[in-house]
Formats: C-alpha cells, sequence, structure tokens
C-alpha cells in the first residue's frame, strides 16, 4: 500500500495503523491541501514546496545496571489503553528559497486524545479546533479536539527542518 499524501490516503482508520505500530511517513513536496472532500492527515501549505513526515512514537524506560532510569523513544507498536505516544511530524523545505506563511494542520487520529499543552513548534502559534477544522482558538477541553494547527511566525529556510511535535494518550 502507498504511503498516505494529501493526494493518496490510506482507506482505513488511522487507528488501526496506530494499533499495528506504523510509522507514517507523508514523502514528496505538499502545497496546499486539495479538493477532496476526505481531510489529509495532515496539511501543509505555504508559499513553496514541503517535504512532510509523521512518527509515532512510544516511550519505554529501561532500568540500567547501576539501578538509574534509560528513557528512549521507540516505534509505537501495539498499544495499551491509556498509554501516552509522541507524534513528531518533520517539516522540510527541499527548494532554494525560504518558504513562507508555512501552516500545517494535522487531523487528530481515531482513538486519542490530545495531551493539554503538549503541542510544540519553533516559532509557531499553535491551535486547536473542537469542529473538524471550520474554526481554531488555542484553549479547550483536550477530549474533544478534532484537528491541531501550527502556524509559523517565519519563513522556513532553504533545506531547514522544523520538528512538530505533540502528545496523545490512546483510548
Amino acid at each position: 500500500m502507498p504511503a498516505p499524501t494529501p493526494a493518496t490516503r490510506h482507506p482505513g482508520p488511522f487507528s488501526a495503523i496506530l494499533a499495528l505500530g506504523a510509522v507514517l511517513s507523508l514523502p514528496g513536496p505538499v502545497r496546499a491541501a486539495d479538493s477532496s472532500t476526505e481531510a489529509p492527515v495532515v496539511a501543509t501549505t505555504g508559499s513553496g514546496p514541503l517535504e512532510t513526515e509523521i512518527v509515532v512514537e512510544g516511550l519505554v524506560a529501561e532500568e540500567r545496571a547501576n539501578g538509574s532510569e534509560n528513557k528512549r523513544f521507540v516505534e509505537a507498536h501495539r498499544l495499551e489503553a491509556g498509554e501516552e505516544i509522541y507524534y513528531t511530524i518533520r517539516v522540510r523545505n527541499p527548494g532554494k528559497e525560504p518558504v513562507t506563511d508555512v501552516v500545517v494542520t494535522k487531523r487528530m487520529p481515531f482513538g486519542v486524545d490530545y495531551v493539554a499543552g503538549s503541542a510544540a513548534g519553533p516559532a509557531c502559534d499553535v491551535e486547536l479546533s473542537a469542529d473538524n477544522g471550520a474554526t481554531y482558538s488555542s484553549g479547550g477541553k483536550p477530549g474533544e479536539f478534532t484537528h491541531l494547527r501550527w502556524v509559523f511566525q517565519r519563513p522556513l529556510a532553504p533545506g531547514a527542518t522544523a520538528l512538530l511535535r505533540f502528545r496523545a494518550t490512546f483510548r
């Protein structure tokens, strides 16, 4: 099955991908979201082409021989109810010019709840929607969010990569 992009999307529910622990990649240039009625997993807009990739991970703790704890990120494979997962969206400018007016919108996967205050990105305003992306604000009840949006305050330089992150809890 090809990797989902705004033009080619996964036909099944995202929770099935998540439950199997897939790492979702959205390679290739992306400009504005297409005119399809189905919402994309991630939509990236700006003044030039951008490449995106989404990674879904869990944080595991391992005890060292000296009794201290070592934490590391691993691919999210099999999830239990209540388990916290970490999303990273990598947005890269493959072009030779800065990309301005960058906005990245992520549809919340089915079966997860956004962890309040966990969304972050470099020089970005983070906005949330509880009405399928019709309106956005900076607050609300975490279990009601349908979309997250990062609005870049600065251009993305040629060759630069921005890491956008958030956490969610698996239901």
